[in-house]
């Protein structure tokens, strides 16, 4: 039988890698096409720029993007696999 926090765990991190291919995908959208912003990109891109505003502006490119991939990268594991735990308490009392 498997542990139920593997189970979770291996859910979080498809689903963070999948936020990070999104994320990214904004992210090169965004960049190259400079004069038409893409729609959501906030929202999408939402815990990347969390984790972007401790940096100053000054911070070259590929630091800011591995601070990018990163926070999108966390942020969505840690949201994901909280979800899971609480629905899985959830559903356990019920």
């Amino acid at each position: 039988m498997k542990k139920p926090i593997n189970e979770d765990r291996k859910c979080a991190l498809k689903w963070a890698f999948s936020g990070v291919v999104i994320g990214l995908i904004a992210f090169i959208y965004n960049y190259t096409m400079a004069p038409i912003s893409l729609p959501g990109y906030e929202i999408l891109a939402w815990p990347a720029m969390f984790g972007l505003q401790f940096f100053s502006e000054e911070t070259a490119f590929w630091p800011k993007l591995i601070i990018f991939i990163t926070s999108q990268y966390l942020v969505y594991f840690l949201m994901i696999f909280t979800f899971r735990k609480i629905l899985r308490l959830y559903q356990s009392k019920h």
